[in-house]
């Protein structure tokens, strides 16, 4: 959400000028400055104060973004994303009013930009390894710099081609990427529920949890279930422990513990041990996804557009000469690439580069890998103690091609992968095969193989995408990595190779079509699978269209479903067939933005259980939409029966909660049920909605009840609050809504930036400051008013405090209830008064808005010394 500024309690139009006044000028100096000392001129005449009014020196306002000397850390930004902070050095140089911020090779190699090539710039001079001081654009070619010295902030604007990669989104260096704290953090997510049917009674109560602590780069997570009911008692399942870091060098996560092989190559197996997973959501997001390397050739300087089912997705000005464009990102599944060459005289001419993607496709010179060993543990299929060791590995190796393989062994068995990928003008391939040998209990040594094509393409110019076509072969002695562990772990008397539902070839589609601009869309999606050991083959699948008119929505739908998961059907006995009609229409009862409720009708034929109708009525409630209900009514047309139920829920700032009721023939049931989050850290505990991968914890002292992030959660009354959700290794910007914080609360920082590293607790710290409100009407001894634009200063300190605004009056925060303030508007003693103010008492309550005072700004002798009483007080 953008920085949100605090509208304050209803106050009169000078309060808001004069509370604006300094910011203005101040502003307006930052931007007439670059980096420091340019003057800004202001014209005095703009500030007339009328008939025997007073000029104001105005020159403190000319010179803007003065920087001290020394060591600063400041927020870097390029090309307008955030880099990070860092500390830059300051030096003053001569003929300057303020220093000016010094590089070095180092500094701007961690900022994304390519030194080498800034040096083979004409004239440019090389960067060493010690910092040097003046205008960048001395080093690189075109480059600018402005600095916010009130922001603590350093902008960099710089060539595209002076950087090493331009990475659009928010990818930050690793330099950057921020651990966090220490914390513990528990997620949960309880169910308490009772029904009443014909006379049986039954009470169940649930508790999902997910604890870990976080020390350094280290994370320890464990998860479990916990289950309750009056007959048995309570029990306790213990699911996956491991102890997690990332290893940023090689762009990994490391696991030690217990956790599931990657799936994409071989099967899933869960695992006791170690793993590395290489994790691209620490590549700039250009690199995360494969996109084809746009080539051509400029004869001039040439504006480049590329267009992707009609939309502009990228465009750029290259130099004369053979270009590359390897920082696209195109969208979705593919869709063939439209390029535009536009020459400075005005020629222009086009050409497509074919893209569609599978999951295969890598980015040219990137790689994937998975590394695994251990013991498999608990499959659902029988227990085992196996040994286990799988690895994978993916490399893009050009603009079309992806090769890729694996190896996968474990006691008595092994298998090895080879597959490529490629990009075509009729669409993406992916093709593999895979080897395996087991040595089966009673079974002897099978050998096979499997073989698996897929392909995907998607068709702008019909609305035709096919995400996913697939087929895949194994012979009749091919075992799957799961398979073998499971038969080594059977009993003997239930262990029948036959028995495993092995396929034989399996075919899996998922087709979508538009239809038109308001035609709506239909999709497709579906496999038909065959068993060796004569088991019935399986069609299932599901056809669907859908369409909006106005605001109504509607949409229709056919499963055909077979399910085979007894021993009888195993061998070929027994099937179970279904077929699933249906209807769903959704009205929206009044204007959306108003937050009006949505009827929703439902309705189903099933071959087996007969037809259900529901219409039921759904909405929002509360403040940002934090409840949701729901009230239905069902009739099951077999049975001849009715139902009706009600459910409600309610999201707290710490926790989200809900009920519900139904009612049937024979029956009633109740639940209730909450889940959230709860964070404990130097600071206490914070409860919070449910914690995601990674979370900030955000601190502001005093500043109570303010707004943070999206969902509208609050600060508690220590001042701390949780945004449950961060993307790691990228830019995060975490904002504060100062609205609802107390009066004499001023918040000093509205906006934090940050870049955690996966599984991390962030802490993000905005400083405020406690003091009161107050307007003053100040007049000068002779009753006239005080010059538009003169500076206020603590008299203890010299701080400025604010500016004389419009109608004489000054805004300023005061931490003291007793104080005197200096109203200065030029270098002499006569040019200046001395206002004492004394406050009226009160409590330390919310929302008591400011004081007004009117009192008399007494001119100050030579000496300083200043008045020995304050004026009147007029009204609070």
């Amino acid at each position: 959400m953008p920085n949100l500024a605090r509208p304050a309690s209803p106050r009169p139009a000078a309060f808001r000028s004069a509370s604006g006044l300094s910011a203005a000028l101040l502003a307006a100096a930052a931007w007439a400055a670059p980096v420091h000392g340019k003057q800004a001129f202001f014209d005095p005449q703009m500030m007339f104060q009328g008939a025997g009014g007073t000029a104001i020196d105005t020159s403190r306002f000319e010179r803007g973004n003065l920087m001290e000397p020394g060591l600063h850390r400041l927020d870097i930004y390029v090309n307008g994303q955030w880099r990070g902070v860092e500390e830059i050095q300051f030096r003053l140089l001569a003929g300057s009013d303020g220093a000016t911020p010094c590089y070095d090779g180092e500094l701007l190699a961690r900022l994304g930009l390519d030194t080498d090539k800034a040096a083979r710039g004409d004239g440019m001079l090389a960067l060493s390894a010690t910092a040097a001081c003046g205008e960048l654009s001395r080093y690189v070619p075109g480059a600018q710099v402005k600095l916010e010295a009130a922001e603590q902030k350093l902008y960099l604007t710089v060539p595209k081609y002076y950087l090493r990669l331009a990475t659009p989104g928010a990818y930050v260096d690793p330099s950057n990427w921020d651990s966090g704290v220490t914390a513990a953090r528990l997620n949960y997510n309880s169910n308490l529920f009772t029904s009443d049917s014909r006379g049986t009674r039954t009470t169940r109560g649930y508790a999902g949890l997910n604890a870990g602590i976080n020390l350094g780069a280290f994370r320890l997570r464990h998860y479990g279930s916990a289950t309750w009911s009056p007959g048995h008692g309570a029990s306790y399942q213990r699911g996956y422990t491991y102890l997690k870091t990332d290893v940023p060098a090689w762009k990994s996560q490391l696991l030690m513990g217990e956790s599931s092989t990657e799936g994409d190559l071989f099967d899933s197996v869960s695992f006791r041990g170690v793993q590395l997973v290489s994790d691209e959501r620490m590549l700039p997001s250009a690199l995360r996804s494969y996109t084809p390397t746009v080539r051509g050739t400029a004869t001039s300087n040439a504006q480049v557009s590329v267009y992707q089912r009609g939309y502009l997705v990228y465009e750029t000005t290259v130099a004369p000469g053979p270009f590359a464009i390897e920082d696209l990102q195109a969208a979705g599944y593919g869709g063939d690439l439209d390029v535009r060459i536009v020459e400075a005289d005005g020629s222009s001419r086009s050409f497509v580069v074919p893209f569609a993607t599978t999951v295969q496709l890598l980015r040219p010179g990137t790689s994937r890998y998975s590394l695994t060993a251990g013991r498999a543990i608990d499959l659902g299929m029988g227990s085992s103690s196996q040994y286990l060791l799988q690895g994978t590995f993916k490399r893009g190796l050009g603009d079309m091609y992806t090769g890729y393989g694996g190896l996968a062994f474990s006691r008595h068995y092994g298998s090895v992968l080879a597959g490529a990928a490629v990009n075509t003008q009729i669409g993406a391939f992916a093709a593999d095969v895979t080897l395996s040998r087991a040595d089966l209990p009673d079974e002897g040594t099978r050998t096979g193989a499997s073989y698996r094509l897929s392909y995907s393409k998607n068709l702008p110019n019909s609305g035709t995408n096919f995400s996913l076509l697939a087929y895949r072969y194994s012979t009749s002695g091919f075992v799957g990595l799961r398979e073998s562990i499971a038969l080594q772990g059977t009993p003997q008397r239930y262990r029948w190779f036959g028995d495993m539902g092995r396929t034989r070839g399996r075919f899996d589609a998922n087709i979508s079509q538009q239809l038109g601009t308001n035609g709506g869309n239909v999709y497709l999606s579906g496999s038909a699978i065959q068993y060796w050991q004569g088991r019935s083959n399986t069609i299932n699948f599901a056809l669907g269209y859908s369409n909006r008119w106005r605001d109504v929505s509607y949409s229709f739908g056919v499963q055909r479903m077979q399910n085979l998961a007894t021993r009888t059907s195993y061998r070929g006995g027994g099937r179970d067939n279904s077929t699933l009609i249906t209807l769903n229409l959704s009205i929206p009862l009044g204007r959306a933005e108003r937050g009006a409720p949505t009827l929703n009708t439902y309705y189903s034929a099933d071959s087996r259980a007969g037809a259900n109708v529901t219409t039921s009525v759904a909405g929002t409630m509360g403040e940002s939409d934090r409840g949701t209900y729901s009230v239905s009514a069902s009739h099951a047309s077999r049975e001849n029966a009715n139902s009706a139920s009600a459910n409600i829920g309610y999201r707290l700032p710490q926790a989200w909660v809900g009920a519900g009721i139904s009612q049937g023939s024979g029956y009633r049931q109740a639940s209730l049920n909450a889940s959230g989050g709860v964070l404990a850290h130097a600071g206490g505990v914070t409860f919070s909605q449910t914690l995601g991968e990674t979370v900030a914890l955000v601190r502001a002292d005093h500043a109570e009840g303010a707004q943070i992030g999206y969902g509208g959660d609050r600060l508690d009354g220590r001042g701390y609050g949780v945004v449950a959700s961060l993307s790691p290794y990228q830019l995060n910007t975490v904002d504060i809504d100062p609205r609802d914080i107390p009066d004499d609360v001023e918040l000093q920082a509205s906006s934090r930036n940050v870049a955690p590293r996966a599984g991390a607790v962030v802490l993000l710290s905005y400083p405020t400051r406690v003091a009161r409100p107050v307007l003053i009407d100040g007049r000068q001894a002779d009753g006239a008013a005080l010059p538009f634009g003169a500076e206020v200063l603590d008299a203890a300190n010299d701080k400025p405090l604010g500016a004389v605004g419009q109608g004489s009056r000054i805004v300023m925060r005061v931490e003291q209830d007793r104080g005197r303030v200096i109203v200065r508007w030029g270098p002499g003693p006569q040019q200046r008064c001395a206002i004492d103010y004394a406050l009226p008492e009160r409590t330390r309550q919310r929302d008591q808005g400011y004081d007004e005072l009117s009192l008399t700004c007494a001119p100050m002798p030579a000496d300083g010394g200043g008045p020995a009483s304050p004026g009147p007080l007029a009204r609070r």
